[in-house]
């Protein structure tokens, strides 16, 4: 986390919702997705650039504050588009931008670069944060180098769609593996959160986003981007902690304390065998517990 960046954002679920539509961008609010992201990208037809822009500003001033957060998707500079998109976000309306198709930290440099010149920090309480998406061989190779560079970035996305039309693999728990580990691994040792693909080949089968969503929080992933708003609930409840996760966590810290207050380095939780890298991963989701708490949008299960 970069600094004078705030405390990690609740990101369970990211909503992208097409940007020259505004009448789901007036209801995307309604769902209950911890982040609103309107795309000006990949949702949007080149004939509709110049239309998604004036929707998504028009939507962002109409947006009640609710303290979710907000995000834009632009196009990558590259596109010949991204300029544009950066000259006409109003960046006092949003939290983030999450930056497509990074291939290198050069790349992003040059975004930063923009938004220096833009000034868009200018009035913030908190610097304007970028969510990184590394969606191509390329990117996921150059993972930490990207991670590092720009003290905005506190998310590394994946996107698997790009990434397995290049390398013309399947979209499958094994294909997706490596790229997900890279990433996952990025931002760990960046110390910022890894937010997982959208799951997109059966939108409606909630217990298929489910087994999707969990094998990402397996490795390390925080949250996933969703397109159907269906899939909101079960992904935000995959990466809510449980009960028994919650107590658990609480077992170990309360362990590990009491055993440092008798000099002791290292502690039996139950039959948990507790030392110092244990610690840290349940004090973290004991954080992630209160915030859901707070939020107070901890869904039910989906149905299929």
């Amino acid at each position: 986390m970069g600094p004078g960046m705030a405390d990690p954002r609740l990101r369970r679920s990211m909503l992208m919702t097409p940007g020259n539509r505004l009448d789901r961008l007036r209801k995307a609010p309604s769902y209950a997705a911890d982040c609103l992201v309107f795309d000006l990208e990949d949702s949007v037809p080149p004939a509709a650039k110049r239309e998604a822009r004036s929707c998504v500003a028009q939507a962002l001033r109409e947006l009640a504050p609710d303290g979710r957060e907000r995000c834009v998707r632009i196009n990558s500079l590259e596109s010949g588009f991204g300029a544009d998109d950066l000259a006409r976000l109003p960046f006092a309306l949003i939290d983030s931008i999450m930056v497509p198709k990074v291939e290198s930290a050069a790349g992003l440099l040059e975004v930063q670069r923009h938004l220096a010149a833009l000034e868009c920090d200018r009035g913030r309480a908190q610097p304007l944060e970028l969510v990184v998406t590394l969606e191509t061989p390329r990117g996921i190779l150059q993972a930490l180098a990207i991670a590092d560079v720009c003290e905005r970035t506190t998310a590394l996305f994946f996107g698997s769609g790009d990434y397995t039309a290049a390398t013309g693999g399947a979209v499958t728990d094994a294909t997706l593996l490596f790229p997900r580990s890279m990433v996952a691994a990025a931002a760990g040792a960046a110390r910022i959160q890894a937010i997982d693909a959208a799951y997109f080949k059966d939108v409606r089968n909630a217990e298929a986003t489910r087994q999707d969503a969990q094998a990402a929080r397996e490795l390390g992933f925080v949250g996933k981007v969703v397109f159907h708003p269906g899939q909101v609930a079960v992904v935000n409840q995959v990466f809510s902690p449980t009960p028994a996760e919650i107590g658990r966590a609480q077992q170990i810290v309360a362990a590990y304390r009491d055993a440092s207050a008798q000099g002791h380095g290292t502690a039996l939780a139950g039959s948990v065998f507790v030392a110092i890298d244990l610690v840290a991963p349940a004090e973290r989701l004991l954080r992630l517990a209160a915030m859901v708490d707070a939020c107070g949008r901890h869904d039910a299960p989906a149905s299929s």
